[in-house]
């Protein structure tokens, strides 16, 4: 069983895997912001059938913010992390997703252990620093199990602004509930 199986969720899939499939080709750094921009609306999106069909989480999968993270990856353009933490920062629960698996190649979408690893290390020097991730690793069993156990203890929290399972990723989790409801 998922993670949206167990709490039920809607999942608010990437977009990425459609653009290499839809244009053939991964992207350039111009195709970027556009990506990232699609995959907020996707979120949007699936959020609002959730809330018509009275799903209380809806999980992003993966966060707009891994673009930001893919940018710095494969192109040393940091343009797009501020935007990427102030969407993630609006989610309920951002789950951060250890690289503790072997490593299956998904072409135009997963190319190396390498690039796996660098953008676990940019989640770790630039994004764990200022927003409250849920770290989960282990088996897929034991993450949802464990991702289960902290949204149980779930509460909003406050934005940064104040004034959501992938290897070596994020997700967020935007929720009306507690997991099972």
């Amino acid at each position: 069983m998922g993670l949206a199986d167990a709490l039920p969720a809607f999942v608010a899939e990437e977009y990425l895997r459609d653009f290499v499939r839809d244009f053939g080709r991964v992207p350039t750094l111009a195709d970027q912001e556009g990506i990232f921009l699609t995959q907020q609306m996707t979120v949007s999106t699936v959020e609002r059938a959730a809330e018509y069909a009275d799903t209380p989480w809806v999980i992003a999968d993966p966060l707009p913010l891994m673009t930001a993270v893919y940018s710095i990856v494969y192109f040393e353009d940091d343009s797009l992390l501020a935007a990427g933490i102030a969407d993630a920062s609006t989610y309920d629960a951002v789950l951060w997703c250890a690289p503790d698996f072997a490593w299956v190649n998904d072409e135009g979408v997963r190319d190396s252990v390498e690039h796996r690893d660098q953008a676990d290390n940019v989640i770790a020097e630039n994004i764990a620093p200022v927003l409250p991730l849920i770290h989960v690793s282990g088996t897929p069993l034991e993450r949802v199990t464990s991702s289960l156990e902290a949204l149980k203890h779930w509460r909003p929290r406050a934005r940064l602004d104040s004034p959501g399972v992938r290897q070596g990723d994020t997700r967020g989790a935007r929720g009306r509930g507690r997991p099972g409801q």
